[in-house]
């Protein structure tokens, strides 16, 4: 066992290299041949992609510029929107090699790239497209920037560290936690305090502001809608300080960065932080690690916290912990082959989503399933009369319909009647009064609120679309005539 942990180096980037790619080939080709369909949230990155804009309602601008490349080089496809996922994991698997061997070696280097690309968050991630998707790229690449530019002379990877955060907070504002984790590192790192607090630190921070400063403009015309809408995502007007998140949240982080991996980070900090010998490499990986955790458990805390929402903390967090599991040859070995298992799972799940309803988890899934089914029923009921729009409701139902929809005969619009601008459709295509006769699109628990600011209404369909599990989603299909909302007309 001892002889399969200790590869030859001088091959390890070799087996690296082959074996992310093998991974990444094998999870491009899954792309296309999943019957999954877009998460609502996927849908609605590509209609953003449709108008490439400086920013948009709820997130920076990166990963609409992301989609809208993609989709004009392969065309408009599921697979092609989601594209861009596994081939970022695959440049965060390699950086993180290169962080690896940086701090201790190809040895190092090699299991701490496996780890990356196999790991659970990362397998389920690698068939979305999602904002954190570029931020764990632009993450790696500042953390070897970084590390680089505290042991070169000269600027270049001052710069470059400059315009990976950036570049990360066009992707989302979440990498501002690296600023967080430059100061933190300062404390313990003569290296860093020495980069942070002259005139490289002042180009790093002026380098992202200057590249931020579109969206910021962007942000400024626009009431700061993706400011607010982030503070919104926080909540904490509605605090509850609750210890059961906080401990569903620490459970949470065991299964997205794969429970040995999780177990062998914490030994690593706790080593880092009882030793009086230790490398100021490790401690920058921990410094720039422990920010975005920290935080996301103070949040889960207050309000509340989704797992993913301490993703960068892993990429720094990989070499650490694989560092503790090598030395125990059973422990590295035992987490490659759990995570792999799980790894090899979710792909069966892709090519055969009828897995996942034996297995119980259906409900896992049901947010990739029915959409299609919608699109041609909305579709077909919008031709059986002379409508003016379809007006819709729920964010979820209007980013699926955008794109399985697309032969609709007439606009598609959102109801706004409640007076709140929650969504990019509230603000850009809102249902107008002169929508006189609408097709209205619900779900059965929004009719009580949405069906009173229409004059007369009456039910045409209720549709029940197997998702799954034999779970089904219900949507009401309404003719209404005399809209008396429209608040943001």
């Amino acid at each position: 066992m001892k002889l399969l942990v200790r590869m030859p180096e001088e091959r390890a980037g070799w087996i690296a290299i082959i074996a992310i790619g093998i991974i990444t080939g094998i999870r491009v080709w899954l792309l296309t041949v999943t019957p999954l369909q877009l998460y609502p949230d996927e849908a609605q990155y590509w209609w953003w992609s449709l108008h490439p804009a400086l920013g948009y309602f709820s997130k920076p601008p990166l990963i609409g510029w992301c989609i809208w490349l993609f989709t004009h080089i392969f065309g408009r496809s599921d697979w092609a929107i989601r594209l861009a996922s596994p081939l970022f994991h695959a440049g965060t698997a390699l950086l993180i090699y290169a962080i690896a061997e940086r701090v201790e070696g190809r040895l190092l280097a090699v299991w701490s790239a496996l780890a990356y690309a196999t790991i659970p968050g990362v397998a389920y991630s690698s068939g979305l497209m999602t904002t954190d998707v570029p931020l764990l790229f632009c993450w790696a690449v500042a953390v070897y920037a970084l590390l680089r530019a505290l042991d070169e002379r000269g600027w270049r990877w001052t710069v470059i560290c400059g315009v990976a955060i950036g570049v990360g907070l066009l992707a989302k504002y979440a990498m501002l936690f690296f600023f967080v984790g430059l100061l933190l590192a300062s404390t313990v790192s003569t290296k860093v305090r020495k980069c942070v607090f002259s005139r490289r630190g002042l180009l790093i921070a002026a380098i992202a502001v200057l590249l931020l400063s579109p969206n910021i403009y962007w942000n400024w015309r626009h009431n700061f809608l993706t400011y607010g809408h982030t503070a919104a995502d926080a909540d904490w007007s509605s605090a509850t300080y609750s210890v059961k998140n906080v401990l569903f949240f620490t459970i949470g982080q065991f299964g997205v960065f794969g429970p040995l991996l999780m177990a062998g980070f914490l030994i690593a900090l706790w080593r880092l932080a009882a030793s009086d010998e230790r490398s100021e490499e490790k401690l920058v990986l921990a410094a720039v690690a422990l920010p975005p955790l920290l935080a996301m458990l103070l949040q889960s805390f207050i309000s509340v916290a989704n797992a993913n929402w301490a993703a960068p903390a892993y990429v720094s967090a990989t070499p650490l912990a694989v560092m503790e599991l090598i030395e125990v040859p059973w422990a590295i070995l035992g987490s490659f082959i759990v995570d792999t298992a799980a790894m090899l799972l979710l792909w069966l799940i892709l090519i055969c989503p009828g897995t996942a309803s034996a297995l119980g988890q259906a409900n896992a899934f049901k947010r990739e399933v029915g959409w299609g089914q919608l699109g041609h029923d909305v579709t077909a009921a919008a031709h059986s009369r002379r409508f003016d729009a379809i007006a819709v409701a729920n964010r979820s139902l209007m980013a699926e319909l955008t794109y399985y929809a697309p032969s609709v005969p007439v606009p598609l619009r959102a109801w706004d009647g409640n007076g709140i601008l929650a969504n990019c459709f509230d603000l850009a295509i809102p249902l107008s009064r002169l929508d006189a006769h609408v097709l209205l699109v619900l779900l059965p628990q929004e009719a009580s609120a949405v069906l009173p600011s229409f004059e007369s209404v009456r039910l045409i369909r209720q549709l029940r679309i197997p998702v799954g599990g034999g779970i089904t989603r219900a949507v009401l299909l309404y003719d209404a005539r005399g809209y008396e909302g429209g608040h943001f007309q």
